[in-house]
């Protein structure tokens, strides 16, 4: 399948923290991909909160029609891109190995929907956060992401389809403690409940373990 590049925009939002390494090496697979790029920085460690706050901004500056948030911890192959979701709906790549930094190198797979893997509709997604901002102007009771029913309803904002697809290469998710997820921090994430040391296209979670840590 030959993937549109014309009607979407990269999200990349970084708090420009991790190791040098990492970072080069994600720069050289983010050089593959034939989008245009936002990038969103915010030098502070950026919170959960915040993640959604750069999200508004680069999808107001993006003229696409979609976009897809991309991460400073996540790896994604051309074909997490194939994919475009309807007007009113929100798109979630299930296949999405996480990867821990601490115990053995593990790939790990648990069907629960990421910010990290989302592809949007670039009106719908301004119009979601905008409301959420606008109801809760100073900090939100609950954070999650968009088209998520126990969200939207925990938020008293208005719900929102999603829906969830697999792309035939996976992303790859990096867990550590520099997240700004609590759990990845303490160390404290559990493995889901299938797993495997290699995968295609990535290759062993030794090899990727070695290149965040390194």
């Amino acid at each position: 399948m030959k993937t549109r590049t014309d009607d979407l925009t990269l999200l990349f939002v970084t708090a420009g923290k991790r190791p040098d390494g990492w970072a080069a090496f994600h720069r050289e697979q983010l050089d593959l991909l034939p989008f245009p790029m936002i990038t969103l920085r915010d030098e502070e460690k950026m919170g959960e909160e915040m993640i959604y706050r750069r999200m508004l901004e680069g999808a107001r500056q993006a003229t696409t029609p979609y976009v897809a948030v991309i991460e400073d911890d996540v790896l994604y192959p051309i074909e997490h891109f194939h994919f475009r979701p309807e007007p009113d709906e929100f798109a979630y790549n299930q296949h999405r190995w996480a990867l821990f930094t601490w115990g053995v190198p593990t790939y790990s797979w648990r069907n629960r929907k990421s910010n990290c893997s989302l592809i949007a509709p670039r009106e719908l997604l301004i119009e979601a956060l905008e409301e959420r901002f606008a109801k809760w102007p100073n900090g939100w009771p609950y954070v999650g992401e968009v088209g998520r029913e126990r969200v939207e309803r925990s938020l008293g904002v208005t719900p929102r389809k999603a829906v969830e697809w697999h792309s035939t290469v996976a992303v790859v998710q990096i867990n550590h403690d520099g997240s700004s997820e609590a759990r990845q921090r303490v160390q404290r994430k559990d493995l889901g409940p299938m797993r495997a040391y290699d995968i295609p296209r990535w290759g062993r979670a030794d090899y990727l373990v070695k290149k965040y840590t390194s």
